[in-house]
């Protein structure tokens, strides 16, 4: 069952009208109460009015701006995201110090990654490639020996 009701036949115009000012003027209130929420809202009146002044100076300012990072963000180069200072190799870029602190944040779940690949590793093959290359050396080692022993007991001629 649906019920309907014209709030009209209750209500003048002018009082709907002052109801919506206070429920508007209550909302804001609100909102504003949230101090991030007022930045916010205060950035983007800034930028809006911002942009409205330069595209009085400068026909098409938005769509230009949005085309040039557009073809930045295409043609950069992850060296540039994750720069580093040359000197001391502390993080320069926004995404350097990104990355860092997402590194920090997770040194023990990585420190336990790493254990686990360790451990887990299945080291035969290297293993029998390292002996076998130890094998080599040692019996080259022995031809070496023999030669110069063979060599120093030679007559002079």
């Amino acid at each position: 069952m649906k019920t309907e009701i014209n709030i009209q036949d209750y209500l003048s115009q002018d009082e709907i009208k002052d109801i919506v000012i206070d429920e508007v003027r209550n909302n804001i209130k609100t909102y504003f109460k949230n101090e991030q929420n007022a930045e916010r809202l205060l950035s983007n009146l800034s930028y809006a009015i911002v942009y409205d002044e330069i595209d009085k100076v400068i026909p098409n300012s938005r769509d230009l701006v949005i085309s040039k990072t557009q073809k930045l963000l295409n043609d950069i180069k992850s060296y540039q995201v994750f720069r580093y200072h040359y000197n001391n190799n502390t993080p320069e870029s926004i995404g350097a110090k990104i990355v860092e602190n997402c590194v920090m944040e997770n040194k023990d779940l990585m420190n336990q990654m790493v254990k686990d690949t360790i451990l887990n590793k299945d080291y035969s093959s290297k293993i029998w490639d390292k002996f076998e290359e130890l094998a080599e050396s040692f019996i080259n080692n022995i031809y070496s020996i023999v030669e110069l022993g063979r060599n120093k007991n030679k007559p002079e001629k």
